[in-house]
């Protein structure tokens, strides 16, 4: 079967046709003729992509069917809107603006594809087109700023982030405890939020996810973005004049899950800017007389998140210092801001009036205000012994006056006593189902203990009063009791679920190391008593990060 070539005058250009003029004239306007009628098609037919005959006042389709047919006489124009081209090259040059200052360059700022393991098999996440939080796109309504510069391509799901907000309050809020549950809650669900608020949002999320064995391929994505919005702010021209408390919050956050992960240089100069806005802020003296306008406040909750704000940063400076033996910024001889009040007083909104760390700190008797409460105080201590044993060290250096040395050593070992029966008076025995910050106040209590022997016997002052002589023997008498007691509490931790420790452990168990390291030679059954923690805890499984962190300071034990 031959194929011919169709001579339809309407398939045939006009200049291909060989009919006579007059025949030209009688079909040029079965030519000219459109193919629809005029006007646009009803919405039945756009929506079901059908021809329509545009008919009125019901087309044929619509007649045929049964459906109410209706004309839109005015259509929105097609393209990209006025100023959109213009938005997008002025995005473009911030981006080079800001990647001028080097802060980006390291890492990728955002990973656009979430790779899902088992068993979230079943849901394609590279298929949810992800928008920053309040769910709007910042091209459409006005001019980008710089917070928006590296929004993510993706938006968390709505039950991701149900289920990061949970498991945060659920394992991340015990060892931070810095937020209010029921305002975050509140403004959470809003639409419109400001930009420290977003970047709160995504540096919780990433400590869930950390803490999560499901959601933990997620964290790194929601590390970059996090950091990426703190980031830009810490560049922002107006971050003094405007500092919000979620500004700090979120530092404080990322500092952590940056302590425990292997940013250890990036979280400690974080830390020094987050320590910065505490002063800025000056959260230090809430409780000060010379400062009413916070206590005075009508609003105990807000006064209240603030005062846990610093002193979380209180602690975590004195956590740092510990590990890295760098000098401390928030000094505690300045502090007139009250301790933290109950848990349970602070979700419900029920005032209570605290003590100043001053006067807590050497009250006598059993007393326990809340777990987060003694976990400073043990910390203060901490903290003490550690300036201690490095100012014995320069004062052999370069002074060789011993003259406060028994003294300093003497209040801090009855200090740490105190604390340690008070630990125990409320809590006699530590099992795994015990509170966790408890659990690692206890483990702090311990190794300060031993940490101030390990100072007394390094020192060169051998001339030791009569009088004091007797100390000497219970100092090393009670640092052998405490060896004894990290050997238990390394046996509970064994038991643990590894996302219920708190996740600045290493970092009294690196103290223990360095004593070890030291002791090897000197005292036989300390050395021994912390060589049993460290073999005890060589055999834990983790799922997080922070058993590659415990693995690492307990490969330097000899």
């Amino acid at each position: 079967m031959s194929w011919e070539p169709s001579t339809s005058p309407q398939l045939l250009p006009e200049s291909a046709s060989q009919s006579p003029p007059d025949l030209q004239q009688q079909k040029s306007p079965i030519l000219r003729r459109s193919r629809q009628s005029p006007g646009s098609a009803c919405e039945e037919c756009r929506r079901r992509k059908l021809r329509c005959d545009r008919r009125t006042p019901s087309c044929g389709v619509c007649t045929a069917t049964g459906v109410i047919c209706h004309f839109t006489a005015t259509r929105s124009e097609r393209g990209p809107k006025r100023g959109h081209l213009k938005q997008l090259q002025q995005r473009m040059g911030m981006f080079h603006r800001i990647d001028s200052h080097g802060l980006f360059l390291q890492e990728p700022v955002l990973h656009s594809v979430y790779k899902v393991q088992a068993p979230l098999d079943n849901i394609k996440m590279d298929k949810i087109p992800f928008l920053p939080p309040d769910g709007i796109d910042p091209l459409l309504d006005s001019p980008p700023s710089e917070s928006q510069l590296l929004m993510s391509v993706t938006e968390v799901p709505m039950w991701m982030r149900e289920e990061l907000d949970q498991l945060y309050f659920d394992r991340v809020h015990v060892f931070a405890p810095i937020l209010h549950q029921g305002r975050y809650m509140e403004w959470s669900r809003q639409r419109v939020k400001s930009e420290a608020k977003t970047a709160l949002q995504y540096t919780m999320w990433t400590l869930a996810a950390s803490f999560s064995g499901q959601l933990q391929h997620v964290a790194s994505t929601l590390y970059h973005e996090a950091r990426s919005r703190i980031d830009l702010q810490m560049l922002g021209d107006n971050v003094i004049d405007t500092i919000e408390i979620e500004n700090l919050q979120a530092c404080i956050l990322l500092v952590m899950h940056e302590s425990i992960t292997s940013y250890d240089e990036r979280g400690w100069l974080r830390a020094g800017y987050a320590f910065r806005l505490v002063q800025r802020m000056r959260l230090y003296e809430i409780d000060a007389p010379t400062s009413p306008k916070l206590a005075a406040c009508d609003d105990w909750v807000m006064v209240e998140e603030r005062r846990r704000m610093f002193w979380m940063a209180y602690c975590l400076d004195r956590f740092l210092s510990m590990r890295d033996g760098r000098p401390l910024t928030l000094i505690e001889h300045l502090i007139s801001t009250r301790l933290p009040a109950p848990e349970a007083e602070f979700q419900s909104g029920q005032p209570v009036e605290m003590e100043f760390l001053s006067t807590a700190i050497t009250s006598g008797g059993p007393r326990l205000t809340s777990p987060f409460a003694e976990c400073i105080m043990t910390t203060t201590v901490c903290g003490r012994a550690v300036i201690h044993h490095y100012q014995t060290r320069l004062e052999n250096t370069f002074t060789h006056d011993s003259s406060n040395f028994h003294d300093r050593h003497k209040w801090i070992h009855n200090t740490i006593s105190q604390r340690i029966n008070i630990l125990s008076f409320n809590t006699p025995k530590f099992t795994e189902n015990s509170d966790p910050m408890f659990l690692f106040t206890r483990i702090l209590a311990s190794t300060t203990a031993l940490y101030l022997y390990h100072t007394l016997s390094l020192t060169p002052y051998e001339p030791i009063p009569e009088d004091d002589m007797s100390l000497f023997l219970d100092y090393g008498h009670a640092a052998l009791l405490e060896a004894q007691e990290m050997v238990h509490l390394a046996n509970i931790l064994n038991k643990v679920n590894s996302f219920k420790i708190h996740p600045f452990t290493h970092i009294p168990l690196s103290l223990c190391v360095d004593i070890c390291n030291t002791y090897r030679d000197r005292d036989g059954a300390i050395c021994a008593k912390l060589q049993e923690v460290f073999h005890t805890l060589r055999n834990l499984t983790w799922v997080n990060s922070l058993g590659e962190k415990l693995q690492q300071v307990l490969g330097g034990s000899i």
